[in-house]
Parts: structure tokens; sequence; C-alpha cells
């Protein structure tokens, strides 16, 4: 059994918040109905991966976020069938996670947590750029940096994301969800000239993020949800691309619908539900 030992060891935390709440009353909690116990509660949390940017059928709420109703959140959600806080956003570091993302966590009622984030951190979308040209060199010098960060700093602003998720919701499954690798290592023209062997490199260091966060996340007893094996030819350059390419908007290099059908399909069955 693993360390975090599955719904047991959640009702088990879930009957103590109870309590805990019925010795506090329950104004103590929160100052709206949304902390209601209960209400089962689903909080998606994360970057662009995670808000469905690349997905289409973006949600009109006034901010940048881009969260798509295709999003793996959602679908995941019809059948947890609970109070779904979508708080995933476009651009999102782990930093903007800490700082704008957790309002919604909830001692008791919190049922079920999704984390996606770290990509930019690394700072891919600028590796990508690098490497979308004729310098080679550039491209492998970003692509050092980017593993330079993914390996020295990224694994304490991880620790220290899921140990505040984990505090503020912990009676609640809590899953870690990677990122797949971008490419399938062919050339074409939404590759953006950037070459079978940037490609393969650029792959190796999405192994590396994959890697590295499931090692934090598996420190924290939280399950990884690995997206890489079913994107397997599936990237920008396959005959079935569940990444988009290049297409001059922020929604390149991107899962498309299909994508986060993809990422649905190994997120829930990480969910206790």
């Amino acid at each position: 059994m693993s360390f975090k030992e599955g719904k047991p060891r959640r009702v088990l935390a879930r009957v103590a918040a109870v309590a805990a709440a019925a010795g506090l009353g329950i104004a103590g909690l929160a100052g709206s109905a949304s902390a209601d116990i209960t209400i089962q509660q689903y909080v998606a949390l994360g970057d662009s991966f995670a808000s469905g940017v690349g997905a289409g059928d973006y949600a009109d709420d006034g901010s940048d976020c881009y969260r798509s109703a295709n999003a793996y959140a959602h679908q995941v959600n019809v059948e947890l069938g609970e109070r779904l806080w979508f708080e995933a956003c476009s651009g999102a570091r782990v930093e903007d996670v800490v700082a704008n993302q957790l309002n919604h966590l909830y001692r008791v009622n919190t049922e079920h947590v999704t984390i996606g984030v770290g990509g930019n951190d690394a700072g891919f979308s600028s590796v990508l750029g690098a490497c979308a040209g004729t310098d080679t060199a550039l491209c492998k010098t970003a692509i050092t940096n980017a593993r330079t960060i993914i390996t020295d700093s990224l694994p304490a602003e991880l620790d220290d994301l899921y140990t505040r998720v984990e505090n503020r919701a912990f009676s609640a499954e809590i899953v870690v969800v990677g990122n797949p690798r971008l490419f399938n290592e062919t050339a074409c023209s939404g590759a953006l000239a950037i070459t079978p062997e940037e490609q393969a490199l650029l792959n190796d260091a999405a192994d590396l993020l994959a890697e590295t966060t499931a090692a934090v996340a598996a420190d924290h007893g939280f399950d990884f949800a690995d997206p890489r094996a079913a994107f397997d030819g599936h990237g920008v350059c396959s005959a079935d691309p569940w990444i988009l390419g290049y297409t001059g908007t922020l929604e390149s290099f991107h899962p498309n619908a299909a994508g986060q059908d993809a990422y649905a399909d190994v997120v829930l069955p990480a969910l206790d539900y």
C-alpha cells in the first residue's frame, strides 16, 4: 500500500477534521457556503497545460488564464461529480500557484486536488524560442540552462507548494500531473525549424522535468499522473498530433482537445473516487 494509503487514510482525516469543525463551529472554517462540509470539492491547480490552452472554448471570466471547457479538469469532474474550482491559469509558475490558486482549498470538504505546474519555471517557452531557428548552439545552451533549473531550484519550489496544498487540504486525494514530450522527433513546418536532433534534446528535458516532479510528489505520498506514454506517437509532426505545432499564438506547442482527452484518461485513474 502507498504511503498515502488512499481512501482509508482520507476517511480518518475527514472524520478528525469534522470533529474539529464541530468543536470550533462551522463558521470558523470559512465565511461562505462554499466551505459547507456536505459539498465535496475538486480543486484543479496549475499552468497552461492544466488550464487547457490549445484546446479551445475558453471561459469568458475576465482573466487571461485561457481556461478551456475541454480541459482535463472539466472532463475528470464529470466522473467525480463534485464542485469544481478551476484555478489553473496560463503562464503560471509555482509562485503564482502559491499566490493565487490556493484560496479554495479546505480542510474538510476538498476531496480531490490536481496540480500541474513546473514547465514555466524551467522557462520552456523561452527555450522553444531559442530552438526555433538555425542556431543549434543557442538552442543547446537554453536547454542546458533549463535542465539546471529543473535539477537545482525547482524541487524546493515544488516541495513548498505541495506542503502548502497538503496543509490546507490534508484529507484530500492529491495528484500531481506531469507534461508529455512535445515532439515526434521528425521535421515538419509546425516544428518551426526545430531539428529532429533538437527535438530529441527537448524531449529529454521533458523527461527530466517529469522525473523530477514525480520524485518530489513521491516524497509527499502523492500519486503522479504521467501522460508521456499516452502521448507517444502523437507529438508535433506526427500523423495524429495531440500537441499543436507553431500557430502564431500562445496556443503553440500545447495539447489540443484530443490531447486534453488523453490527459483525462491518464488523470482519472490516479484519483481515488
